[in-house]
C-alpha cells in the first residue's frame, strides 16, 4: 500500500504516514455521507465519525480469506429452491390441517392436491439442499458429511408428510377428533407425525453448520441485520411439536384425564407449528438477504482503498 514519510529535523525519515484514500463507494455508518476520496485515517466531514469505524462496521478483515464459490449461480438457485420449497410445504400443511379443524372446509380432492403440492415443495427443498453439502472448498469434512445426512433425511420426511396428509384429508375419523377424545385409533398416526417432526428437526440441525458458513459471507450479517438463530428456532419449534405428539401418545396413561391430555398435546403441536412458520418466515428473509453475497465475490480492503 502506498505510504509517505516526513523528514525529521535531523534529516532522518520519520515514521511512515498512511496515505490510503477510499476509491470505492462507501457511506458513513452514522450519517450516510459519501466518503470516497478521503483518507482512511480521517473522519466523516458531516458527523465526525472516524472512517476506520465505518470500515470496521462494514468490511470483515477476513473477507479475502473466505473461499470463492465456483458455481455461484447454482448455489444461489439451490438456496432459493431449498427455502421456497420448505416454506411451500409448511403453508400447504397448515391449509390441510386447518381444513380438518373446520370440519372439512375444503373438499377431499382439493386437500389431496394441496398435499401433493406440499410434497413437491419438500422434494424441491431437498434438491436445493444438495448445494449446501459443499458449496465451496475448505469446509471441514464432518460438516459436509452432516449436511449430506440432512439431505438424506428428506425422503422419509416426504413419505411421512404424504401419509399424514392423506389421513388429515380423510376427515375427522382417525384424525383430530380421535386425538382429542383419546381414542386408540389416533395412536399410529401420532407416531408417524412425531417421527416427521423429529426427522425434520434432525435434518435442519445437520444443515445448520454449512448454512452459517454461507451466511457469514453476507455483509448484512456482519452488520447484524440477519438473524443468526432462525435455523435453531426452527429446530426448537419442531421439537415442541414432537413433544405435543409425545404427550398425546401418553394420554392413555392418564386414565380419565386422557382426553384433556390429548387435547393439550394437540395444542402443543399447534404451537410448535406456529413457531415453525414464524421461523420459516425469518429463514426465507435471511436466505434472500444472503443470496446476493453468494453471487458476488467477497469484499476485501483492496476494493476500498488505493
Amino acid at each position: 500500500m502506498p505510504e509517505s514519510t516526513h523528514p525529521s529535523p535531523m534529516g532522518e525519515p520519520s515514521a511512515p504516514v498512511l496515505a490510503e484514500e477510499l476509491t470505492g463507494a462507501l457511506c458513513c455508518a452514522s450519517c450516510g455521507y459519501e466518503l470516497r476520496g478521503l483518507t482512511i485515517m480521517g473522519t466523516c466531514p458531516e458527523c465526525g465519525l472516524p472512517i476506520q469505524a465505518t470500515l470496521l462496521s462494514l468490511v470483515d478483515p477476513r473477507a479475502a480469506e473466505i473461499q470463492p464459490i465456483r458455481s455461484r449461480r447454482t448455489v444461489a438457485a439451490g438456496l432459493a429452491a431449498w427455502v421456497v420449497g420448505a416454506m411451500t410445504a409448511v403453508v400447504l400443511g397448515w391449509a390441510v390441517w386447518v381444513s380438518g379443524l373446520v370440519d372439512r372446509g375444503l373438499t377431499v380432492a382439493t386437500q389431496d392436491k394441496l398435499i401433493a403440492a406440499g410434497a413437491i415443495g419438500l422434494v424441491l427443498s431437498g434438491v436445493g439442499a444438495l448445494v449446501i453439502i459443499r458449496p465451496h472448498g475448505a469446509i471441514p469434512r464432518w460438516q459436509s458429511a452432516a449436511a449430506a445426512v440432512g439431505v438424506l433425511l428428506y425422503p422419509p420426511a416426504i413419505y411421512l408428510y404424504v401419509q399424514l396428509g392423506a389421513i388429515a384429508s380423510a376427515g375427522p375419523g382417525p384424525s383430530l377428533l380421535a386425538a382429542w377424545s383419546g381414542r386408540a385409533e389416533s395412536m399410529p398416526w401420532r407416531w408417524e407425525r412425531m417421527g416427521m417432526w423429529l426427522i425434520l428437526a434432525a435434518g435442519a440441525a445437520c444443515l445448520r453448520w454449512n448454512l452459517r458458513i454461507l451466511a457469514a459471507r453476507s455483509l448484512v450479517l456482519r452488520a447484524e441485520r440477519v438473524d443468526r438463530q432462525t435455523i435453531a428456532a426452527s429446530v426448537a419449534a419442531l421439537l415442541i411439536a414432537a413433544g405435543g405428539d409425545g404427550l398425546g401418545l401418553a394420554a392413555p396413561l392418564a386414565g380419565g384425564w386422557g382426553g384433556q391430555v390429548a387435547l393439550a398435546g394437540e395444542m402443543l403441536v399447534g404451537l410448535g407449528a406456529l413457531l415453525l412458520t414464524l421461523a420459516m418466515i425469518g429463514i426465507t428473509i435471511d436466505t434472500f438477504r444472503v443470496i446476493p453475497a453468494v453471487l458476488q465475490r467477497p469484499l476485501a480492503m483492496a476494493d476500498l482503498v488505493a
